[in-house]
């Protein structure tokens, strides 16, 4: 019997995948590959379902590092390896649904595994023996009833265990255990859906990390805002943003805050015995339950008077606020007056543009500079996603939306600089495609060529936010001693070295050409204005481009905008619904404005 338990970062149970039967060095028998998150580093609720199930002798195999794989194996050991470092989907395709952020559990995964761990896996292995002895005695014996793999002859849960809650701090009964894994399952953070109206965020949303260029510890929180107020920055004071507030996790997937080992345990072997029993969850009512029950839990919302103070100082997202002389990232305010910029701001705004939350108070704690984290615009995706986005009103309005549109040009436009250039071509849909040539620095990056149409190629979450900056092993260097880089962490970006990356793999196909799409999303959403998105209707062609050249380009946009050279049209919906019901609607919809023959 082989069971091998693959350590990712997808939120969710897929079921469990029984394998042939194998052979390896003499030993063989069946077993079974299931998907968990990361976070289970230390529960060993697995171990008990291996051991209760299949009443195996569990050896334990467990590495720290990123992606490791954890093995509860029949002795002998007969294999070794390392897992997938891969983060969820790698196709440029997903479901909509978004994975708790590595940089979110850092401290989580840095708890490494020592000898009271082992001894405590060993102990609470004996405290279920001696549960199940108490019963297994009793159990009734069945001639009729055949066996399979093993299985020991109780139910998974027997009365007694049913009804014990030992060792429980947060639930009263099993039943409440119960429905929080039920919740837990379901509670996995998805992709808005676009609308035609403003939208802000439900609640803030905090986050802590390191910033690239100060090397200082840095907090941002992203809050609500009325309608027609747009994306803007605050510098905040030190103590303006609650300690507590980056570790707010509710609404977010596989939440384990506050709850004792054996409610952990008890949780994970809940989720595991309902996924066993594979039934359909939407016939047999646990999604309405979940939801029912999540919408019981969740948070109230934040009303955007609950942040700020009258004459604040405010740095508007816009194209005009953008400091000259960009060399690593985009900085917005007064170059002259430090309290007045804040920097490293494109993957924020690229989130909430894509995200389609045009109203937002950005406060910026610390040296002005946006964390890193893992050098991509997940974590804020996930983020904004935990918290929901909601209509954002007018002051005094009272649930009144507000139309959302954009600017599709006219005429197409270049700017150039060398041999980088960042040209538009009118079309009919937003069209984004992104060349680069690292090839004289780094065959290992090469030649890339990166294209996304938002409505057609799949979602922002799932195609660009995963995407880490990038560079080589000389130019960090060279930045560093330079004094432009002070801080990071080893994998907030991807390095090459020469021919080979020094910290492989890619977390997505041509990671370094879909960053750049990322960045150029960030970017031209300085351009938008109250009730206008930022990035036009066009297709937007860039190669060999910077955020110094990304800068032109927008001043030029805004220039012909203003000069009437762009019409003024409905907002793209860049993630709508999927599946047949959502086809059928569309076409429905269709059918209502054009009539089809």
């Amino acid at each position: 019997m082989l069971v091998v338990l693959f350590v990712n970062d997808e939120g969710s149970f897929p079921p469990l995948h029984r394998v042939p039967e194998q052979r390896s060095g003499g030993s063989g028998g069946s077993g079974g590959v299931l998907c968990v998150p990361r976070f289970y580093s230390r529960v060993v609720a697995i171990a008990l379902f291996v051991a209760v199930r299949h009443k195996a002798v569990v050896a334990l195999q467990l590495q720290t590092t990123p992606g490791a794989v954890f093995r509860f194996i029949q002795l002998p050991l007969v294999h070794r390896g390392r897992g997938n470092r891969g983060r969820g989907n790698t196709s440029g395709r997903g479901n909509g649904r978004l994975s708790r952020p590595r940089a979110c559990v850092a401290e989580k995964l840095a708890t490494k595994v020592t000898p009271p761990t082992v001894e405590r896996l060993r102990l609470f292995l004996a405290r279920r023996a001696r549960r199940a002895a108490v019963t297994r005695a009793a159990a009734p014996s069945n001639p009729k009833i055949e066996r399979a793999n093993d299985d020991a002859a109780r139910p998974f849960f027997d009365s007694k265990e049913a009804n014990d809650i030992r060792g429980y701090a947060n639930f009263t009964s099993r039943q409440e255990l119960a429905d929080a894994a039920l919740v837990d399952r379901h509670a996995i953070p998805k992709t808005p859906l676009s609308v035609p109206y403003q939208q802000t965020l439900r609640r803030s949303f905090a986050l802590v990390g390191i910033g690239l260029h100060s090397g200082e510890v840095e907090t941002v929180r992203v809050c609500p805002a009325r309608a027609n107020e747009g994306r803007y920055f605050v510098r905040v004071p030190p103590g303006t943003i609650p300690p507590d507030a980056a570790r707010d996790e509710t609404g977010g997937a596989f939440s384990r805050a506050d709850l004792t080992d054996e409610e952990t345990e008890d949780l994970v072997l809940e989720q595991l015995r309902s996924m066993m029993r594979g039934a359909d969850e939407q016939k047999d009512g646990s999604f309405e339950r979940a939801e029912a029950l999540r919408k019981k839990s969740e948070s109230a919302a934040e009303s955007p008077e609950a942040f700020g103070v009258a004459g604040e100082e405010r740095v508007a997202a816009c194209v005009t606020n953008t400091q000259t002389s960009l060399r690593l990232s985009t900085r917005l305010g007064d170059k002259e007056d430090a309290m007045k910029s804040v920097g490293t701001v494109e993957h924020l705004l690229a989130a909430l543009e894509a995200l389609g939350v045009d109203n937002a108070r950005i406060e910026v704690e610390g040296t002005g500079e946006l964390p890193i984290l893992d050098g991509s615009a997940y974590p804020f995706c996930y983020h904004a996603a935990r918290v929901g986005v909601v209509a954002a009103t007018a002051s005094g309005e009272d649930g009144s939306e507000n139309d959302r549109f954009a600017w599709r040009l006219d005429e197409p436009l270049t700017v150039t600089q060398g041999d980088a250039f960042v040209s538009l071509y009118p079309d009919s849909v937003t069209k984004l495609t992104y060349g680069i040539d690292f090839t004289y620095k780094s065959r290992a990056i090469g030649k890339q060529w990166e294209s996304w149409t938002p409505t057609e190629d799949g979602r922002f979450a799932d195609v660009l936010a995963r995407a880490r900056t990038f560079a080589t092993m000389p130019d960090i260097m060279a930045y560093f001693r330079a004094g432009y880089i002070r801080g990071g962490t080893e994998n907030c970006a991807l390095i090459a070295n020469g021919d080979q990356f020094w910290n492989p793999p890619m977390l997505l196909p041509n990671e370094p050409a879909r960053h750049k799409l990322l960045d150029l999303v960030g970017d031209l959403s300085l351009l938008a204005e109250p009730g206008h998105v930022g990035v036009p209707v066009g297709h937007v062609v860039a190669y060999k481009a910077g955020h110094e050249l990304h800068a032109k380009f927008a001043l030029k946009v805004k220039e012909a905008i203003e000069a009437g050279k762009a019409t003024r049209v409905p907002a793209e919906m860049w993630a709508r619904e999927e599946g047949p019901a959502a086809n059928d609607a569309e076409v429905a919809s269709m059918r209502k404005t054009e009539p089809m023959e």
